[in-house]
């Protein structure tokens, strides 16, 4: 079953989401937790304030996984390591993404260099590659490449970037995340028999979509709700404003 839009959690036996926020092209944020730990896939604008709002306890954040590079995705992360500063976190804090993710590690080294002598936890980097396994904040991921390619108005499809979406199992629950794709056979595989499928759907009407778009870039409503049926339950995410 979909999971209705107003329905940002969702709590399995093992595993929660939650999606803070997550709009294409502004921002997007979702936790995911255990009892112990949890990670924040993605760092959109305004991803502390949404962090302090929902109570989540910041000396539970485990780490840093990011989809990809783009300014929604990653938009909050100086913010957030600000905050981590000032609160005084001595805990190293892991930060996983695409190999060639420029956007992340650059951000992440650009904070180090501000505060070489008066950061008191150390950010420790990591470049994934396509199908790795790994675990996080103890929680065992593997990283899925999607198919997603820049856009801009008026301006045609850009060049394709790394791009990963992730499938998150704990003792026999799993949670998968697209972040932004296209249609392509790794996103089928990402999302089928999941627990919960955490899915994008950027565009409203496929209609009025070129195929390469769908193909390259993002996906429609109804292309995620068919994606979603491979899954026991999924949630519609990163919808573009609806006129």
């Amino acid at each position: 079953m979909g999971l209705i839009a107003d329905a940002l959690v969702w709590k399995g036996n093992r595993l929660e989401a939650r999606v803070l926020y997550s709009r294409a092209g502004v921002a997007q944020h979702i936790l995911v937790r255990t009892d112990r730990s949890g990670i924040l896939v993605d760092t959109g604008d305004g991803c502390l304030r949404d962090l302090l709002a929902a109570g989540i306890r910041l000396d539970s954040l485990g780490g840093l996984l990011y989809t990809h590079g783009h300014f929604d995705h990653v938009g909050g992360l100086h913010t957030l390591l600000g905050f981590l500063r000032m609160i005084g976190r001595t805990a190293p804090l892991p930060i996983c993404a695409p190999n060639r993710c420029t956007e992340v590690f650059a951000l992440a080294h650009t904070f180090c260099r501000c505060y070489p002598d008066h950061l008191p936890y150390p950010l420790v980097l990591r470049e994934l590659h396509p199908h790795e396994r790994f675990e996080l904040a103890g929680l065992p991921i593997e990283a899925y490449p999607m198919a997603h390619a820049g856009s801009i108005d008026r301006g045609g499809i850009l060049d394709p970037i790394p791009a990963f979406g992730y499938r998150i199992t704990l003792e026999g629950e799993t949670i998968a995340i697209t972040g932004d794709t296209g249609l392509c056979d790794e996103v089928k595989d990402l999302v089928r028999g999941a627990d919960l499928a955490i899915i994008e759907a950027t565009f409203a009407d496929d209609d009025r979509c070129e195929p390469e778009m769908l193909a390259r870039v993002h996906l429609s409503e109804s292309l995620a709700r068919d994606l979603g049926t491979l899954a026991k339950s999924y949630l519609l995410i990163h919808r573009a404003e609806r006129s």
